[in-house]
């Protein structure tokens, strides 16, 4: 999925796209009817264009045969009253990217996306994803920020009425706006030579770190609660299968964890069955 460094820039691209589409509709019947969007919100979209990585960036876009061009995105797209997602998927959801991000969501049969807000600290943060939601299939995430719903800035709302604005919404076409899990982070763990990782568990909280082990090494911190596994999310298992399915990983694993107080939290709310047997652990693409 396409990301970005701010919120203005995810909506400069948006209305470059919309321009580019308008221009093209109407080259060959008025082409200055639009030219007041150049300058939509002060900014002159001219200044702004895709680079060889298909970023969007400031300047004048180049001219000649090697000008970039913008890559294709692949979209999901559901019906009416279906599950589903618009949503563009060319990345890896394993690792945190410190951008924005659109999706675009679709209630399901029964009227939900299935997913519950929690605010914190004047901020609007996911705490839950049901599996096989449309949530899910958008790729959103168990401590994603949702910036906007249906162009509505959330700054300084709760959970609550984030939550009633997708009650609220339409049946299709309900557009958040995403920053990629801004309190977690990821570290990548060697295995020693019996398989151990170096830490102590206790119901998927980190309460120790070994001495002289890659965990220690590479700054991985107690107090912390333990994500993802290599993307796949872990919260609510049992020490027991987290353990097996750390075994089962390769010689290095990448672990997401997140600060112990703001992980309870997010999850006060929430019963630990909903946690354990209905989070969304779908794998992250390729």
């Amino acid at each position: 999925m396409s990301l970005y460094p701010t919120f203005e820039e995810l909506k400069v691209d948006g209305l470059m796209q919309a321009q580019n589409q308008t221009l093209i509709d109407t080259q060959h019947n008025n082409p200055d009817a639009y030219t007041a969007i150049a300058t939509y919100m002060g900014l002159d979209l001219n200044n702004f264009h895709y680079n060889e990585f298909g970023e969007l960036v400031p300047g004048s876009p180049p001219s000649g045969p090697g000008a970039p061009v913008t890559p294709p995105q692949q979209v999901a797209v559901c019906s009416s009253g279906a599950s589903g997602t618009i949503a563009t998927t060319n990345s890896n959801r394993g690792e945190i990217k410190h951008g924005v991000r659109r999706a675009v969501l679709c209630k399901d049969t029964k009227g939900k996306v299935g997913v519950q807000l929690v605010d914190v600290d004047n901020g609007v943060f996911v705490s839950f994803v049901r599996t096989g939601s449309p949530a899910a299939m958008a790729g959103l995430r168990f401590g994603d920020q949702i910036l906007s719903i249906c162009d509505r800035v959330l700054a300084g709302h709760s959970g609550s009425k984030a939550m009633e604005l997708i009650r609220k919404g339409p049946d299709n076409n309900i557009e958040v706006l995403v920053r990629d899990r801004p309190f977690e982070r990821t570290i990548v763990v060697n295995k020693s030579s019996s398989g151990d990782l170096g830490v102590s568990i206790d119901d998927g909280l980190i309460k120790a770190i070994h001495k002289d082990s890659s965990a220690a090494r590479n700054g991985l911190l107690t107090d912390h609660q333990i994500v993802e596994v290599d993307g796949q999310n872990v919260l609510g298992l049992k020490d027991k299968q987290l353990k097996e399915l750390l075994q089962r990983r390769g010689d290095s694993v990448r672990l997401t964890i997140v600060p112990y107080s703001i992980y309870k939290h997010m999850v006060k709310r929430l019963w630990k069955d909903q946690i354990r047997f209905e989070m969304d652990r779908s794998l992250p693409d390729a």
